[in-house]
């Protein structure tokens, strides 16, 4: 089992916690996102992945991976698609892998479900072999913050020492364009929308279907072309198949994240949130206003009694 770990604390920490604390404190309870800061539902959620298209010369898996319990690490609980091949010939389409040649799943079917449990949270991850005959030699994380030098694999060593400590983002998520064909910029295609315009989604759109892919960070191309699926809220009539619901310490065989709870923004409150709720910040300026108010009239009423 591999497992990845924090490589160093440094004093870069207690910026980082104080720079959480200020965060939580500033942005509203979420029980549901969907993109780069996580994965996460208010109930057990069953969504539809369909493979569409590899690129690259990497031999690449595509995993699901869930936080543990204590948000020290993720591991890795099922595998949604992966290449038997680096792609269906050669470099041909830029070494491009389709479903069946160059690419399958564990039961044979381009779609796969998975169940994602209430209130847990998630994150996609891209393994690939780089050529020196390990499944796990890499990764590249749809979490942005997974992307950093401060996650390490010590079966490999490797980690991303390209990345500042707030990560690299290695994936995309909703409508956008890819154009195979083209050596223009994923922003430049997209007309100017980069990478971060397509950081998350909201429910509506996974219902109505949207795509996912990654970079695999293989030729600093930064294309986002490199694992292509289509993600869809699965209606909830449908029988999961394709992948055994995770539970707390039923993990499949995988591959374990270590991180440091007091760095990782993903830590979220449990449970749905009924209605709008105020945002910290406005509740304290309507305390300081209240506070105000009050000394006013304090100070009104000692100067009515001197009168007197």
């Amino acid at each position: 089992m591999t497992t990845l770990t924090l490589v160093k604390k440094t004093s870069f920490k207690v910026a980082s916690l104080a720079t959480t604390i200020l965060l939580s404190i500033c942005t509203p309870v979420r029980a549901f996102m969907f993109g780069t800061s996580g994965i996460q539902f208010d109930r057990d959620t069953n969504i539809n992945f369909t493979f569409q298209t590899s690129h690259g010369g990497y031999q690449s898996s595509l995993w699901v991976a869930q936080a543990d319990p204590d948000n020290n690490g993720y591991s890795s609980i099922a595998r949604l698609f992966y290449e038997i091949q680096p792609s269906d010939n050669g470099s041909t389409n830029d070494w491009e892998g389709s479903f069946g040649t160059g690419v399958t799943s564990d039961n044979g079917s381009i779609t796969q479900t998975f169940t994602f449990l209430r209130d847990q949270i998630y994150a996609l991850l891209l393994w690939s072999d780089i050529g020196n005959g390990q499944p796990f030699g890499q990764y590249v994380s749809s979490s942005t913050f997974m992307n950093s030098p401060e996650w390490w694999d010590p079966s490999s060593g490797f980690r991303r020492d390209e990345c500042l400590v707030a990560g690299c983002q290695q994936a995309v998520f909703g409508n956008f364009i890819l154009d195979y064909s083209s050596n223009n910029s994923f922003t430049n295609i997209n007309g100017g929308n980069g990478p971060e315009q397509y950081s998350a989604v909201t429910m509506t759109q996974l219902a109505a279907g949207i795509q996912i892919s990654f970079d695999d960070a293989g030729g600093n191309d930064v294309d986002f072309q490199d694992f292509t699926l289509a993600a869809q809220l699965a209606p909830e009539t449908t029988t999961q198949q394709a992948q055994p619901r995770p539970t707390s310490g039923d993990h499949r065989p995988g591959n374990v994240i270590q991180f440091d709870h007091s760095t990782a923004p993903g830590e979220l409150p449990p449970g749905p949130v009924p209605e709008a709720v105020p945002e910290p910040v406005t509740v304290f300026g309507t305390i300081l206003g209240i506070g105000a108010l009050a000394g006013v009239r304090r100070k009104k009423k000692r100067g009515q009694q001197r009168e007197k």
